[in-house]
């Protein structure tokens, strides 16, 4: 192939793939829901500082008391739920240093969830360079406020171990319907042009990630009505 020719198709391939950064967005928060992985509620048990946690929420709460009796009942709190109340008590002895070493301790408990879980180390990687963000107007300071307006300070602690795993890759694309929504199913423009040049490389990006992430990203991004039709015939 002619140098030119392949170089053109690289800057296309590059534009595409960088193409509607602003709506490459993945929110997340009920564990039973798509990405519900990256939750520190989700049931991915981890191994710290010589003791299995049953969750990040029990080691981001049992912390909070390091080192007292707290630190064990935490630990074996029956829920993350469970253990979140009971950190966030203040009849208990808070360390006095947590306000400075917090963000530290999340960053330590989600890398071992990552690390400790080729799943959820599988579907972290896949999400590319989409925006993660804990979406709940719950907690402003580690998710979003419910608005935008929270700090998302767990989405940022993912987002910044993603980038630093081996198998990362910013490459993300969304669905034709999100990314063209002028044009509908049966358009022409999908058979042709641009239309027709998005859909082959989405395919081969689909197709190139595990059948877990595929399912996640399906289930995540569900298809209007008309395209659903389309899938059916």
């Amino acid at each position: 192939m002619n140098d030119n020719i392949e170089k053109q198709l690289q800057a296309y391939k590059k534009a595409l793939f960088q193409s509607k950064s602003e709506i490459k967005v993945i929110r997340f928060y009920e564990t039973d829901k798509p990405y519900g992985c990256f939750s520190n509620f989700a049931k991915t048990p981890i191994e710290l500082d010589g003791r299995v946690w049953p969750t990040t929420e029990h080691y981001f709460q049992a912390i909070k008391f390091v080192g007292t009796p707290h630190e064990e009942e935490l630990r074996v709190a029956p829920t993350a739920m469970e253990a979140a109340r009971m950190g966030r008590d203040r009849a208990r002895p808070l360390r006095k240093d947590w306000e400075d070493v917090k963000l530290a301790v999340m960053t330590k408990a989600v890398q071992a969830k990552v690390e400790q879980h080729p799943l959820v180390k599988d579907l972290l990687v896949s999400t590319g360079s989409c925006t993660l963000v804990e979406h709940t107007r719950n907690d402003a300071f580690w998710a979003d406020n419910g608005d935008g307006t929270g700090l998302n300070w767990l989405g940022r602690i993912l987002m910044e171990i993603r980038e630093g795993l081996e198998d990362y890759s910013p490459d993300f694309l969304l669905p034709q319907w999100l990314v063209y929504p002028e044009h509908d199913p049966y358009s022409m423009f999908w058979r042709m042009g641009a239309g027709e040049s998005y859909m082959m490389y989405y395919a081969d990006w689909w197709r190139g990630l595990s059948e877990a992430a595929r399912r996640e990203y399906d289930a995540y991004f569900v298809p209007p009505a008309e395209w659903c039709l389309t899938n059916e015939e």
